[in-house]
C-alpha cells in the first residue's frame, strides 16, 4: 500500500522520511485526497516546495493551506489574543516559546477547536525533526481536534541547539504512531543511483557509530589536513556544473573558504541577515561623514578579497574604477549620502583586482541604500528589515558555486556537494553524525570529501 494511503486510512501518525525519498510529494499527495488539509512547515522556503508540488500534483489552492509553524501560531495567538496572549508581532528569543504555550492554551478553548475542526480535516506538520517541546505541544493540541500526521527523519535533527531535542522514540512515536518509512531513494533515481546506496549505506552506519569508509568508489575520497585546502575545492570540479555546494559547519569559516577561492564560490547569508542590519545600524547611528565612510569600509572588507597589484601576474589598469570610486566617496559628504553609497557598492564590483566573495549580502545592501535613497524607508535599518523580510517570503536565488553550512543548506540539493575537512564536523557540540549526514545527502550526482584519513567514525547520535 502507497505511503499516503497508510497515512490517511489513519488517525494521529508520523511518517520517517530520509532525505530525497519523497517526503514533499506524499505529503502533498495526502493534502490532495482531503476535502481541506493544513500543511505547516518551519521556513517559507518550505512553503514555496510544498505549493510546488501541489500546482504540479493539480490540487486546487482552495483545498490546502500552506503555511510555516511559526506564521500559522501567530495568527490565531493574536486573532485569541484574550487566551493566548501573544509577547507582539514580532517575537524574539523566549518569546516564541510563549507564544506557542499561547497558541496550545487556545486550541483548548471550544471556540478555537470548532474553528479548527470545521476547517480541516487532515493537518500534516513537515520536518518534525526541528521541533521543540513548545511546538510539541501545539501539534498535540492539534492533533486532539483534527487527525494530525508529522513528517520527519532523526538523523536530519540538526537544531539539537536551539532546543529541537524530541525523542521520536519516547515522545514523538506514543502520540504520532509511526505508519510508514520512506525507502525509495529518488533524489539518486536519475542522477547517481550509486551515490543514493552509498549515502544510504552511511546512514545505517551513521546511526549506530559504526567505522564509515571513504575509499569507496561511489564517491571522491581526497587526502586533506586543512579546510583551506583548495585543491579540494578546485581539483576535478566542473566549471559548467548546475550547482556545486561546499559545506563546512562553522558560519565564519564559511566565509574566509568563500574569500579564499576568490569569490569562485560565493558564502550566503542566514535568515536573520546580522551583517546587512550591522551595516545599517552603523549608517544610521552616524553622527559625522567620516562615520558613514568608516561603516562603508568594513562592509568592504567583509565582502571582497582585494588583491594588491604586486600580487597579480599581469599588470591590470584599475585607475578608471579608482577614480570613479574616489569620487563617490568624497559624495558621501555630500547632501545625498546613501545614493552615494549605492552607486559606490556597484561601482566596486567591477574593480579588477577585488574579488567579492558575499554577493547575496551585497545585493541586498545595495537594495537598501536605493531604498532610503528613494525616501522608501525612513532609515537604513528599516530598508534592510523590509529586504530581509522579503527574502525570507520570496526565498534567495543561490549562486552557482556556493559554501555555507548544513543548517543553511538543508532542505537543498545540489548537483555536486564537497566537504573540504570532514573531520571539523566532530568538533560539534551536538549533533555531529546528523550534521554530517545532511552534508552528504544534499549531493545528487558527486560527492567529494576531504579526509587525513580514508575511515571516519562518531558517535550514534541521540535518537
Amino acid at each position: 500500500m502507497d505511503e499516503d494511503q497508510l497515512v490517511l486510512q489513519s488517525g494521529n501518525s508520523s511518517v520517517v522520511a530520509p532525505a530525497g525519498y519523497g517526503k514533499t510529494e506524499t505529503i502533498a499527495r495526502v493534502a490532495g485526497a482531503c476535502r481541506r488539509a493544513l500543511i505547516l512547515t518551519h521556513t517559507h522556503a518550505g512553503v514555496h516546495a510544498v505549493r510546488a508540488r501541489l500546482r504540479k500534483l493539480e490540487v486546487p489552492y482552495y483545498r490546502v493551506n500552506v503555511d510555516t509553524f511559526a506564521g500559522w501560531c501567530m495568527k490565531y495567538a493574536n486573532a485569541f489574543s484574550g487566551v493566548a496572549q501573544p509577547p507582539g508581532s514580532s517575537p524574539q528569543g523566549q518569546e516564541w516559546a510563549a507564544l506557542y504555550r499561547g497558541t496550545a492554551l487556545a486550541l483548548n478553548v471550544p471556540a478555537v477547536t470548532d474553528v479548527v475542526e470545521s476547517s480541516y480535516d487532515r493537518i500534516l506538520i513537515d520536518e518534525y525533526q526541528d521541533c521543540d517541546a513548545c511546538q510539541h505541544e501545539v501539534a498535540l493540541a492539534l492533533s486532539r481536534i483534527v487527525p494530525t500526521t508529522v513528517f520527519g527523519d532523526p538523523m536530519q535533527g540538526i537544531f539539537e541547539f536551539a532546543g529541537a531535542t524530541l525523542d521520536w522514540n519516547t515522545q514523538i512515536f506514543p502520540s504520532f504512531p509511526l505508519v510508514a518509512e520512506l525507502t525509495v531513494p529518488h533524489r539518486w533515481e536519475k542522477t547517481n543511483p550509486a551515490l543514493g546506496a552509498w549515502i544510504h549505506d552511511t546512514r545505517k552506519r551513521l546511526e549506530a557509530g559504526e567505522k564509515i569508509e571513504l575509499d569507496d568508489e561511489r564517491i571522491h575520497w581526497q587526502t586533506s589536513h586543512d579546510p583551506f585546502d583548495m585543491s579540494v575545492f578546485f581539483d576535478g570540479l566542473d566549471f559548467e556544473a548546475e550547482s556545486v555546494a561546499a559545506i563546512h559547519c562553522r558560519k565564519a569559516i564559511c566565509y574566509n573558504l568563500a574569500r579564499a577561492t576568490n569569490g569562485a564560490f560565493q558564502a550566503i547569508e542566514e535568515l536573520e541577515a546580522r551583517r546587512l542590519r550591522l551595516f545599517a545600524e552603523e549608517w544610521d547611528a552616524a553622527s559625522s561623514n567620516k562615520s558613514y565612510h568608516e561603516a562603508v569600509r568594513k562592509f568592504f572588507v567583509d565582502c571582497f578579497r582585494k588583491k594588491e597589484p604586486n600580487q597579480d601576474t599581469i599588470d591590470v589598469d584599475s585607475s578608471a574604477v579608482d577614480a570613479l570610486m574616489q569620487d563617490l566617496r568624497d559624495q558621501l559628504t555630500g547632501p545625498r549620502p546613501a545614493e552615494a553609497a549605492g552607486s559606490l557598492l556597484h561601482a566596486a564590483r567591477s574593480h579588477p583586482r577585488w574579488r567579492l566573495f558575499r554577493s547575496g549580502l551585497w545585493r541586498d545592501c545595495e537594495r537598501a541604500l536605493l531604498e532610503l535613497a528613494n525616501d522608501r524607508c525612513a532609515t537604513l535599518s528599516e530598508a534592510a528589515e523590509a529586504i530581509r523580510l522579503r527574502n525570507n517570503f520570496v526565498g534567495r536565488q543561490l549562486p552557482k558555486r556556493t559554501v555555507s553550512t548544513p543548517l543553511l543548506l538543508k532542505g537543498l540539493e545540489f548537483h555536486d556537494v564537497i566537504i573540504p575537512y570532514v573531520p571539523h564536523f566532530k568538533s560539534e557540540d551536538a549533533a555531529q553524525a546528523k550534521l554530517f549526514y545532511v552534508a552528504i545527502s544534499r549531493a545528487t550526482r558527486s560527492l567529494k570529501i576531504g579526509a587525513p584519513e580514508q575511515a571516519l567514525v562518531f558517535p550514534a547520535p541521540n535518537s
